[in-house]
């Protein structure tokens, strides 16, 4: 066992995080088609499950819907980096927390809409809304890192 307190376990530590950093810095490309596909997917998963809520005997819906769910996880899963490492997302502070807090624009749309159309509205409008901030903030993070 070696004293960590030794250079060389140092360098080693060193080594080891500049290799995880240019790991991460080295992401494969995503291609134009995947912000567009998990906006759309996920949307049209919110969307079968609102469908569902308004029509409960419509077990379709509801199948749609997880399908749909359930390739939007799997698209994101097999897109993210290989190897496992992600770097922390850019920016300081507050530009992480202006970026995160769009979601609440979705989130409002739905309350409206749970208003005039109940719970299939809140599904609905807030699957839409998050499928288009999916899309818009994956379409702005393709292009960041082209650049």
């Amino acid at each position: 066992m070696t004293d960590p307190l030794r250079p060389t376990a140092a360098d080693a530590a060193l080594t080891a995080a500049r290799g995880a950093f240019s790991a991460a810095r080295a992401a494969r490309r995503v291609p134009a088609w995947h912000p567009p596909a998990a906006g759309l997917l996920f949307a049209a998963g919110f969307g079968g499950l609102a469908l569902f809520d308004a029509y409960p005997g419509a077990w379709g819906y509801l199948a749609a819907g997880l399908a749909c769910l359930i390739a939007f996880l799997v698209l994101s899963v097999a897109s993210s980096r290989a190897g496992g490492v992600a770097l922390w997302p850019a920016g300081d502070t507050r530009t992480r927390a202006l970026r995160q807090s769009a979601l609440l624009i979705p989130l409002a749309a739905a309350g409206a809409a749970t208003l005039f159309l109940g719970f299939p509205g809140f599904l609905a409008g807030f699957g839409v809304g998050l499928g288009a901030l999916t899309w818009i903030q994956l379409a702005q993070a393709r292009t960041e890192r082209r650049a």
